[in-house]
């Protein structure tokens, strides 16, 4: 199950990148995150990262990365794959930001009850997405 959202801030994508690509800009606009800690050396594709998310500590690693444009992570949490990833993309002086995320279930019981949360894609994940990107906005935007 995955979903993408997007919204335009703005600013120009230099004053949107550090709150995404650096993971200490992250707790002033995801909510529910806390104790976020590099635990490899740099920031980049294969980095481990740790953080608590509505406290449960969670493992990720960076899955894709592109200075000023791209920041995806993956982790596996009991029995679902997750992944977050979120573009931007200048449009002059402002920023095209989209931000998706998704989960696969692992197990055959996770699969079966995400065939019946598919009915409830926007609410459990459009929702928050938007939020979020809301939060984002107004934190680069000054408001």
């Amino acid at each position: 199950m995955q979903q993408t959202e997007s919204i335009t801030i703005d600013a120009p994508t230099a004053d949107v990148w550090p709150l995404i690509g650096s993971i200490d800009g992250w707790q002033s606009w995801l909510t529910g995150i806390s104790n976020v800690e590099l635990l490899s050396d740099e920031i980049g594709p294969g980095a481990e990262f740790g953080y608590t998310f509505r406290g449960r500590a969670v493992t990720a690693t960076v899955d894709r990365y592109e200075e000023g444009r791209i920041m995806a992570i993956a982790s596996t949490e009991s029995s679902y794959d997750f992944g977050e990833s979120m573009e931007l993309e200048p449009l002059g002086d402002q920023t095209w930001a989209t931000f998706t995320m998704g989960f696969e279930p692992t197990t055959w019981w996770a699969k079966a009850g995400s065939a019946l949360l598919t009915p409830l894609k926007d609410r459990m994940l459009g929702k928050p997405l938007r939020k979020e990107l809301a939060t984002l906005k107004g934190v680069v935007e000054g408001e």
